[in-house]
């Protein structure tokens, strides 16, 4: 995850930066980079899906702080951060390894701080460094269950608004065949697996993203979560959306905001003006003396309801665009200044 790149490095914030002030640092770079905004543009692409992989994890409270604690390690999949606390205190009490021959290959003084030993040998490498990433000892196969997964999957904007299907490259630990699961041959570490128990599957999904998903939102893929080496049955694979932010619209829950352009004319005037929406264009009233900033309202062509509710709004905030100082504006500017009523400053005070 991240290619081992520094997460904060990548939206470019301290490592004691706020939740807002990394949404705010991801929303500039991902609009910055956008593969919209960027058409073709390789190093843009990849830029953008470095800056999306920091958000998945920093805009996480969960994945945050085990990220800060132990670093990419902590977010691969099966990482048990009690197990890997428990192994640092023990790695950090100077105790060490005591090797001898025979059976199990070394045993831990102490006992390895309370973990269930064999009766006829101490613990092996597999036990240790299998536990702390998920893997299983012999002793512990016959408690393991089915686990859920989560993993991130990027969605694009619209995509999201309108529903799609997203065929997604999954990894997930299933059971070694060659140990049962158990991480041992014939009483010692299983090749295939590292002493494990678990190897990593590659499966290929069709996920359906329902129509009006948002960031954040959880998609559950019932049976594709990790395999459990004591009854074979699998867990669910869980997919947290991260929706792509879009270069000129804003969401807001179901609701929609746009900034549409007007000219000095159309807003003292008003006039009829033609809005895109993501459900086709629509005619929208502008009404004399609208101001800069106003927000319209357009009911009912915002995000639909994944769970069938009605659809939120799509708003409108108009900004009047002044034109370049050009010649021939003079008289026009001059008529303009004496329609003011009032200083528009006036009300401004400390």
């Amino acid at each position: 995850m991240g290619n081992g790149k520094d997460l904060y490095a990548i939206l470019g914030v301290a490592k004691g930066a706020s939740d807002d002030e990394i949404r705010k640092a991801y929303r500039k770079l991902a609009r910055k980079h956008h593969p919209d905004v960027n058409p073709g543009d390789k190093s843009a692409e990849e830029r953008f899906k470095d800056v999306s992989v920091a958000y998945d994890v920093l805009g996480d409270a969960a994945k945050r702080k085990l990220y800060d604690e132990f670093g990419h390690e902590g977010l691969q999949p099966g990482f048990d951060p009690g197990r890997a606390r428990e192994y640092r205190r023990w790695a950090e009490s100077g105790q060490g390894f005591s090797f001898r021959t025979g059976p199990g290959g070394f045993e831990i003084p102490g006992g390895g701080r309370g973990r269930r030993r064999r009766q006829a040998e101490g613990p092996t490498f597999a036990d240790i460094f299998g536990e702390m990433f998920g893997g299983e000892s012999e002793a512990d196969v016959a408690d393991e269950g089915p686990l859920d997964l989560e993993q991130a999957l990027e969605v694009d904007f619209m995509d999201a608004l309108r529903g799609t299907s997203l065929d997604v490259s999954v990894r997930r630990p299933v059971p070694c065949g060659q140990c049962g699961g158990t991480g041992r041959v014939s009483r010692k570490a299983c090749t295939s697996c590292g002493g494990t128990g678990r190897i990593e599957q590659r499966e290929r999904l069709v996920v359906k993203i329902p129509a009006g998903v948002g960031d954040g939102s959880r998609v559950k893929v019932p049976g594709k979560g990790a395999v459990s080496a004591r009854t074979n049955k699998a867990g669910n694979l869980v997919f947290v959306v991260r929706v792509r932010p879009h270069p000129l619209l804003e969401r807001q829950g179901k609701d929609l905001t746009m900034d549409v352009p007007i000219t000095v004319r159309e807003a003292v005037e008003g006039k009829m003006i033609r809005v895109p929406t993501p459900n086709g264009a629509v005619q929208l009233r502008v009404q004399p003396g609208s101001q800069s900033g106003q927000r319209l309202r357009l009911r009912g062509r915002g995000a639909p309801d994944p769970k069938g509710g009605d659809p939120g709004d799509p708003y409108v905030r108009l900004m009047i665009v002044v034109p370049p100082a050009a010649t021939g504006l003079d008289e026009a500017l001059a008529a303009i200044e004496k329609a003011y009523r009032e200083d528009p400053r006036a009300h401004i005070r400390l």
